[in-house]
């Protein structure tokens, strides 16, 4: 069975905006997958659709429920990935708690704004943001990349991509721009207790894609004091020894396994589906 556990359309602020659920799901088809979920961050709108619209002409697969939830601990950024879930009750709770995409990418583009500013660097805040389909982390970057003088900056922090300088001003307490996300984003018992309560179960979002200032075990550890269910072990971020790791260690303390190609409507940075058949027999969802 041909399967990802992880993919993205345009209703995540980071995918592609012409990556919409029905061109996913066709892709889906037309890649073979026969097992996947779409888990849009902080909103599971994709799913209140499927449940209430027949898209067996799109995909005739298995479309579990899905949602990847933005969590901050003690300051630090990651994601847990939920699956299997009341779909109305968690729609309900994912907006009461993260609220719109608009306002959620407004109100962090403000507030990023003004945390740049105020740290000395250029910022071409005269752009219009359209948090409907813009994501705050790429103005801000975008929009400090137009000055030289920052050039320095983004030299000395290696930032390259858009990744890069997200996950320092989300994890890295000592980052000129580091932002504590605790204004937006629940702590992690307060999803794993909402995912929970709707039937659904929760599992880290790929332990090695928070750069290296991120030590995965301090993940795994925070996700065991708050009985998180499983860990992605398979992820595009992971090599295999690293996977390897993560897969015994799920074993070990009898957790779910995923997997999934965190498609994001970028087919030059990653591809649908697992790359490798004998992953999808590891997969324990």
């Amino acid at each position: 069975m041909k399967i990802d556990l992880h993919m993205h359309s345009n209703f995540s602020a980071c995918a592609n905006p012409d990556n919409s659920w029905e061109k996913l799901l066709t892709l889906a088809e037309d890649n073979g997958l026969e097992k996947i979920s779409i888990t849009d961050h902080n909103t599971c709108i994709v799913h209140v659709i499927n449940k209430f619209k027949d898209t067996r002409n799109l995909f005739k697969g298995k479309i579990v429920p899905g949602m990847e939830c933005d969590v901050v601990e003690d300051g630090l950024t990651f994601e847990l990935l939920a699956y299997n879930f009341d779909v109305m009750k968690i729609f309900n709770w994912a907006y009461e708690t993260y609220g719109t995409l608009e306002i959620r990418q407004t109100k962090i583009k403000n507030k990023l704004v003004k945390i740049t500013q105020n740290a000395g660097f250029e910022i071409d805040d005269t752009v219009v943001f359209n948090g409907k389909v813009d994501y705050a982390h790429k103005y801000v970057l975008e929009n400090m990349q137009k000055f030289e003088k920052n050039k320095e900056f983004f030299i000395k922090y290696n930032i390259e991509t858009l990744s890069d300088f997200y996950r320092l001003s989300t994890t890295e307490k000592s980052f000129p721009l580091y932002m504590d996300m605790n204004e937006f984003w629940p702590s992690v018992k307060e999803v794993v207790d909402a995912i929970h309560n709707a039937n659904g179960v929760v599992v880290l979002a790929h332990p090695y894609n928070y750069k290296a200032n991120v030590d995965p075990n301090k993940l795994l550890e925070i996700c065991q004091k708050y009985k998180v269910d499983g860990i992605e072990v398979f992820h595009p971020s992971c090599n295999d020894k690293q996977s390897e790791y993560l897969l015994n260690f799920a074993k070990k303390h009898n957790l779910i396994i995923t997997g999934g190609s965190d498609y994001h409507g970028k087919p030059e940075n990653n591809v649908m589906g697992l790359l490798e058949n004998q992953n999808e027999n590891e997969i324990t969802l």
